[in-house]
């Protein structure tokens, strides 16, 4: 490649340079003109221009016609020349005396320059073409600005230049969309430790946003970073799709329960209080106008509560499961947040919900929660199942309500429960019945107890009820039922379970029964006992569940007759062969004359049936003697003896010898 050096020679102090330097550089052209006319038709062409500052006036008209960026070197006496020159800072420098070797060295520093350059703009260009060619927007930045970008980057941007990208984003954060778990500060993309960090970014393009995940390449030497950009807009999208069919009601389409635990875990929520709403009678609504009708005014109240509360930046709106709304509140006060709850109830109450030609009225019932003691939703629903009970509109959670001793109580038993059923440690424990005539051991009831994991037997008082709460006490049922019957196998007695309308209720216990007398041969000797209380809402159910109990050789028991919710009727339906005669008029028998009265009528009501009695909780020998008087066939308790683990007892001998 050949340079062309122009010099401004017209006092003639050149003359000998161009002979000097075609010896020490190579491909260069030198001219000397000694006036500006030559100069001024080739001037387009100048590589490097040589000018002397007795020639400045020259300069000066010659430099507007420069059309390219030369190299100048101006040749002066001294500093004071300077001021003669504009633009000076730019220019390059020589002192009188000239020195050609020092001008030669100029000249070859700018072909070597030049060289360089090219070669620098080769390698970028094959780099460009290299990077235009990966399908990932890439682009360069320094601290501000962006000073590089790929084809890909360019058609995402919708720029066509540098220039124009630079025009558009006026620093580099511009670029950058706001949106949740993105970010937008540069330092934060250009720190170092962006290795140890997924970081992604959003982008608009047209009215679309799009989402990258960011790999940055930190280049040292010029403390610049290439970032390129990979697409993960399908990723957020459907994490997005996700996080609202985990977090939306899908009905109502507002955040739902998961939502607000999750704010309350990780989003720093901070209630002051809380209101759980129900509408009341709702499923009788569903059941009488039909589910689409339900799913219309599930909707509408949720629109109506969210419109009351719109103005108040304090409060948010949660879709609980069914028909249940909950309002929490982070700052409104006490008084206000009352009222608001309550204004709220008599708007649905008396707005008329229509839906095609159904005109429906709705009222809605109001737990509120202020506790800084407990968790406010457990003490919000306990207000709200208390006003339902009392049928009030709305009532604030109080210590009187405080039940958190009972739920702590029952989440234990619940748990050593649980813990029980999969270590096997529920056991049956027996009492013997005794028949009162020859005090022989003619039967036995079969009693659950559960082995704690110190090996100490608990009383079904502490976990019974609460089996049935949480819809374990079929389980626990069952688990009697087996290992009675494989216990009483190959033993001489009779022997009893007790079982609940829950159990019977169930339509896979029966056929349960039947698998296990099958499996052990003591259908002859299994005495089923039935609890008759309020819980009963079928009778005729009972009736066959009695029927096939009894067809398959097994017997029947009516446990705790004589109870508030005994009914003699419905017993002469019954096809039953024994009751029990419940423990509160035993005890009691000695020194109640009531109970004594109607103890004894039970024992004649059941002999007119050819049933025979069985007198519980029998603690002394007063009471035996009592009920053996008036009849009963047998008698259970602790005067003969406790439950056992094993029902090893035959007769108590030393009772009637007494």
């Amino acid at each position: 490649m050949h340079y062309d050096v122009f010099i401004i020679d017209n006092f003639l102090k050149f003359n000998d340079f161009k002979e000097y330097s075609s010896k020490k550089i190579r491909n260069v052209n030198i001219s000397l003109f000694p006036n500006f006319e030559d100069m001024i038709n080739e001037i387009e062409f100048v590589d490097v221009l040589i000018v002397h500052i007795d020639s400045i006036e020259y300069f000066n008209i010659i430099e507007k016609y420069l059309k390219s960026d030369p190299y100048i070197i101006f040749i002066i006496n001294d500093n004071s020349d300077l001021a003669k020159i504009s633009n000076s800072r730019k220019l390059d420098i020589l002192y009188e005396p000239l020195d050609f070797s020092k001008l030669t060295s100029k000249i070859e520093y700018f072909t070597n320059n030049i060289k360089n350059h090219i070669l620098l703009k080769n390698e970028e260009d094959f780099s460009n073409s290299i990077i235009n060619n990966i399908n990932n927007p890439i682009f360069s930045v320094d601290k501000e600005h962006i000073i590089f970008a790929n084809d890909h980057f360019y058609e995402l941007t919708n720029c066509y230049s540098l220039q124009e990208l630079n025009q558009k984003y006026k620093t580099v954060k511009d670029i950058f969309e706001k949106e949740e778990g993105c970010v937008t500060d540069m330092e934060k993309i250009s720190s170092n430790k962006l290795e140890e960090k997924k970081l992604k970014v959003c982008i608009k393009t047209g009215n679309k946003k799009r989402f990258f995940s960011i790999q940055k390449i930190h280049l040292s030497h010029n403390d610049t970073n290439i970032i390129i950009l990979n697409d993960i807009s399908h990723e957020v999208e459907h994490k997005h799709e996700l996080y609202k069919l985990l977090y939306t009601d899908n009905l109502t389409k507002f955040p739902n329960r998961a939502k607000l635990i999750e704010d309350l875990q990780n989003n720093g929520l901070n209630l002051q209080a809380v209101s759980l709403l129900n509408i009341n009678s709702f499923k009788e609504v569903n059941d009488f106008f039909g589910h689409k009708v339900g799913d219309s005014i599930l909707i509408d109240v949720a629109k109506l509560i969210s419109k009351k509360i719109q103005n108040h930046k304090n409060l948010k709106l949660y879709k609980f499961p069914s028909d249940t709304y909950c309002i929490v509140n982070t700052e409104e006060s006490r008084d206000e947040f009352v009222d608001l709850i309550n204004e709220i109830i008599e708007t649905i109450y008396k707005n008329v919900f229509i839906f095609e030609h159904y005109e429906i009225d709705i009222r809605m019932t109001a737990g509120i929660s202020f506790s800084d003691k407990n968790n406010k939703l457990i003490t919000a629903d306990i207000a709200l199942q208390t006003a339902k009970k009392d049928h009030k509109d709305y009532l604030i959670f109080y210590d009187e309500l405080d039940k958190f001793q009972e739920y702590e109580n029952n989440m234990f038993w619940t748990k050593k429960l649980k813990s029980a059923f999969i270590n096997d440690n529920i056991e049956v424990y027996f009492q013997p019945l005794v028949n009162n005539e020859t005090l022989n051991v003619d039967k036995y009831e079969c009693l659950v107890r559960l082995i704690d994991e110190d090996g100490k037997v608990v009383n079904p008082y502490f976990f019974l009820d609460i089996s049935k709460r949480s819809n374990q006490y079929t389980k626990l049922t069952k688990i009697v039922i087996e290992k009675s019957f494989k216990k009483f196998e190959n033993l001489p007695f009779e022997f009893s379970v007790n079982i609940s309308y829950e159990d019977i209720e169930n339509s896979s216990f029966l056929d349960f029964i039947k698998e296990m007398l099958n499996k052990y041969d003591i259908k002859n000797r299994v005495v089923f006992e039935i609890l008759e209380d309020e819980n009963i809402k079928n009778y005729n159910l009972l009736i066959s569940f009695i029927d096939e109990i009894k067809n398959l050789g097994c017997k029947v028991a009516i446990d705790d007759f004589g109870s508030g919710y005994s009914n003699f009727e419905h017993l002469l339906k019954m096809n039953v062969d024994y009751l029990k005669i419940d423990a509160s008029l035993i005890k009691n028998i000695a020194k109640n004359e009531n109970s004594y009265k109607i103890t004894k009528t039970i024992i004649e009501f059941a002999k007119n049936l050819n049933l025979k009695t069985i007198a519980e909780y029998v603690e002394n020998e007063e009471i035996f003697n009592i009920v053996k008087n008036l009849g009963a066939d047998y008698s259970q308790g602790y005067y003969f003896s406790a439950p056992i683990a094993e029902p090893n007892i035959n007769e108590f001998k030393e009772k009637k010898e007494k």
